[in-house]
C-alpha cells in the first residue's frame, strides 16, 4: 500500500507498506545558490535511517552500515534512473537552486527494506510541489510565491529484490530470508523497461540462467504496474 502527501509538515511524503516493512519518505524544500560548477541545477540529499525500534537486530547509536549502504543505494537510484533533471531545480541560474532534502526513515524491518524505500522515494517525489521564484532583474532581488507547480518526473523506477539459495530464487524476501540467504540481487527497473541499477551482495555468485531468471520476474512486475494490475506483495519461490 502506498500513501502519499499526506505528511503536512514535509513538501512532498509518502508512507509505503510492504508486507510487514513499513517506511517514511519525508522531502523539505530549501532555496540555496547552486555551485559554481553546476550554475543551473539544484540538488537532492538523501539520508536513510534505520532506528532501533524497527527491528531487533539494529541497535541505538551512529548510523549502521545497512543504513549506509542504503543511502548510498538511494542516491545511486536517483542518479541512474534520472528521474528527476537537476536542471528543474534551478529557478534562477547562477543564482538559486533548491535542495531536496530526502529522509527515509523505516518504521517496521522486515526485508525487502531497498524495494519499499524506492517505492516511497518515487511516491514522495510525485506529490511534491515546487513554490514559483521570481527574479527582479532591477532590484536584483529574489522572492517565493504561493504559485505550487509539481515536480517534472522524467521517469518512475520500480526495485525488484532476489534472495539466493543454491542458485533458487526467493522474491520480495523477509528479514528471516535475507539474514540465511548466500546472497541478494537486487534490479531497479524504469517504467520503460529498461535496467538502470543492478545490486548484488554476499558471496554466491550469479549463473547467467539465475540472473535471467530474475529479470524477467522483475519486467513482469513492471508489466503490471503499467497496466494498473495489482501486483502480489509476495511471489513464490523461483
Amino acid at each position: 500500500s502506498i500513501s502519499s502527501g499526506h505528511i503536512k509538515s514535509a513538501d512532498g511524503s509518502s508512507i509505503v507498506r510492504q508486507g510487514n516493512t513499513t517506511v517514511v519518505c519525508g522531502i523539505k524544500l530549501e532555496l540555496s545558490k547552486p555551485t559554481a560548477e553546476n550554475p543551473e541545477q539544484g540538488f537532492i540529499v538523501p539520508n536513510v535511517t534505520i532506528p532501533a525500534m524497527c527491528n531487533p537486530g539494529f541497535k541505538s547509536g551512529p548510523p549502521s552500515a545497512e543504513a549506509q549502504a542504503l543511502s548510498t543505494f538511494i542516491k545511486e537510484v536517483i542518479s541512474s534512473s534520472g528521474c528527476v533533471d537537476l536542471r528543474d531545480l534551478c529557478p534562477v541560474a547562477g543564482r538559486s537552486a533548491w535542495v531536496l532534502y530526502l529522509d527515509v526513515i523505516c518504521l517496521d524491518h522486515d526485508g525487502n527494506l531497498r524495494d519499499a524505500a524506492v517505492a516511497a522515494l518515487m511516491a514522495a517525489l510525485g506529490s511534491l510541489k515546487l513554490p514559483t521564484v521570481v527574479f527582479d532583474s532591477e532590484m536584483e532581488q529574489i522572492s517565493v510565491t504561493k504559485d505550487l507547480s509539481c515536480l517534472p518526473m522524467n521517469s518512475r523506477a520500480v526495485s525488484c529484490s532476489f534472495c539466493v539459495f543454491d542458485q533458487d530464487l526467493v522474491a520480495d524476501p523477509t528479514w528471516e530470508e535475507e539474514t540465511n540467504a548466500q546472497s541478494a540481487v537486487t534490479l531497479v527497473i524504469l517504467d520503460s523497461g529498461d535496467i538502470c541499477l543492478t545490486e548484488q551482495t554476499g558471496a554466491s555468485a550469479l549463473s547467467g540462467d539465475t540472473f535471467q531468471t530474475a529479470v524477467s520476474c522483475a519486467a513482469n512486475q513492471i508489466g503490471e504496474r503499467r497496466v494498473g494490475k495489482e501486483c502480489r506483495s509476495r511471489w513464490s519461490p523461483y
